[in-house]
């Protein structure tokens, strides 16, 4: 095969070239795949559409001012999927007397301030569109083409190893290479690659063997697991991203089955393990597919029976799944409802509940006056207050959460302490880590706009803790 570059997933770069060349890139794979004879076709499509990528995007969307194209042939083309986000970000700006998405509150100053507008830009599309934004959506918001040292909008070339920094003169070129090092180009890579906006989840189906859970991280599990030795450079082409982010994919299953790892329970052929999935939405299912059961199954092979009760108001109906692994059951059980909403009606008698990354100090409340101003209905409640009140009652039973940051995880303690304290319940760690070493391995910008730090990971911290009666 010859040897072609990957697409840029820079904003810079054309949209509608880089998704061109993402299709390309899954038929070439295909033909590799099946040996197909239309593998050297499409070989010269990609070389043709790479070579017409590197045409600069000059042309700019006149309603949002963010996405970019390189004629405007392309801009027409991606109109029927680029036109409600750009309505909602046009009537912003004009909302607002701005004329560009980003100065909402004036011109950016400082990475800080960066974060808290790209903060409230999405949640402000959240609640406008009525939906979770797509992963094409989270790319153009949470990694906007601005000056990595200025945050200016306007003239900008991008870096040629990661097209994940941009700069707007050859000074400023030069200050982005005194920090840019080598590592945080790749990482940028990951984040910058249009591979991203792809689903590109392989289904494993074999497993081999287990790993010592303590003592282990997630690649090294995975592969373990599976035989599958993830690339150190995934953004080079499909297959190797693919893998990648299956592996980064087993990051839900890997923190559960630490978690169990760290706490006293006493596994019963003939009695289901119970885990109550708090707060979950349709992307928190992606972590539990039927590869990823197999591996906790291969990890815990006592456990004959799981019970998967995921609650939250997304999920659509109520209902449940049953399905078989080998010798081993699994009931999956849907409640469009929060915690408290279900405590109310169901018994609760969980072995463990796990909540995936919360809001539990309502960062929703920051933004709640910024989108009264867009949104005439009330905005969609944030609150976790009566969902940590219900939780914490669950006494004797070990609560996992994980978090994205490490602000974010002191926070989220904070968060339950405070409303255990308001209930007169006790709070003990269990287990308490600074880096969950089953975190994703997939890196993501910071969405929080009171963190500084700049690159986060889903599930990038881990906690158990138990609640008791406060005893006098």
């Amino acid at each position: 095969m010859m040897s072609i570059s990957p697409p840029s997933g820079s904003l810079l770069k054309c949209y509608v070239c880089v998704s061109n060349e993402c299709r390309i890139w899954k038929e070439v794979l295909q033909c590799c795949t099946e040996k197909s004879n239309n593998l050297e076709n499409n070989l010269q499509k990609l070389q043709y559409s790479l070579e017409k990528s590197h045409v600069r995007a000059k042309v700019i969307c006149r309603g949002c001012h963010m996405q970019r194209y390189c004629s405007v042939s392309h801009l027409l083309e991606d109109r029927p999927e680029h036109q409600a986000l750009c309505q909602v970000l046009r009537d912003l700006q004009k909302l607002r007397k701005i004329d560009h998405p980003l100065l909402l509150h004036g011109k950016i100053s400082d990475r800080r301030q960066l974060q808290f507008v790209v903060s409230q830009l999405k949640l402000i599309l959240w609640v406008k569109l009525g939906r979770p934004l797509t992963p094409r959506e989270h790319q153009l918001m949470g990694d906007p083409a601005i000056c990595d040292v200025c945050f200016s909008t306007g003239d900008l070339e991008d870096c040629d190893g990661c097209a994940g920094v941009a700069f707007c003169s050859l000074e400023h070129r030069q200050l982005v290479k005194g920090y840019h090092s080598s590592k945080d180009c790749q990482t940028l890579a990951l984040i910058a690659t249009p591979f991203r906006q792809l689903d590109v989840l392989v289904n494993i189906q074999r497993f081999f063997r287990s790993c010592l859970i303590k003592e282990s991280h997630l690649t090294a599990a995975f592969h373990k697991a599976t035989n599958i030795m993830v690339s150190s450079t995934p953004w080079t082409d499909l297959e190797s991203y693919q893998l990648f982010s299956t592996c980064s994919s087993f990051s839900g299953i890997g923190s559960l089955c630490l978690a169990l790892s760290h706490i006293s329970w006493v596994t019963d052929p003939d009695k289901a393990v119970i885990v109550y999935v708090v707060g979950a939405t349709q992307e928190t299912l992606i972590y539990f597919q039927d590869m990823h059961l197999n591996f906790l199954f291969l990890q815990f092979p006592n456990i004959h029976n799981l019970e998967l009760h995921f609650m939250g108001r997304t999920l659509g109906q109520m209902g449940e799944t049953r399905s078989a692994f080998s010798k081993r059951t699994v009931i999956k059980h849907f409640y469009p409802l929060t915690f408290s909403q279900f405590s109310c009606v169901c018994n609760v008698d969980p072995t463990v509940v796990l909540i995936l990354q919360p809001d539990f100090i309502g960062t929703g409340n920051i933004t709640q006056n910024l989108v009264n101003l867009v949104q005439k209905k009330d905005p969609p409640d944030f609150d976790w207050q009566d969902c940590l009140c219900s939780i914490i009652r669950t006494f004797g039973v070990p609560i996992c959460y994980t978090s994205i940051s490490g602000i974010k995880a002191m926070s989220d303690f904070t968060a339950i302490k405070k409303v255990a304290r308001e209930n007169k319940i006790d709070v003990k760690r269990a287990y308490n880590l600074t880096d969950n070493p089953y975190r994703e391995i997939l890196p993501l910008h910071n969405p929080d706009p009171l963190d500084l730090e700049r690159i986060v990971y889903a599930n990038n911290y881990l906690e158990v803790v138990f609640t008791s009666l406060k005893k006098y």
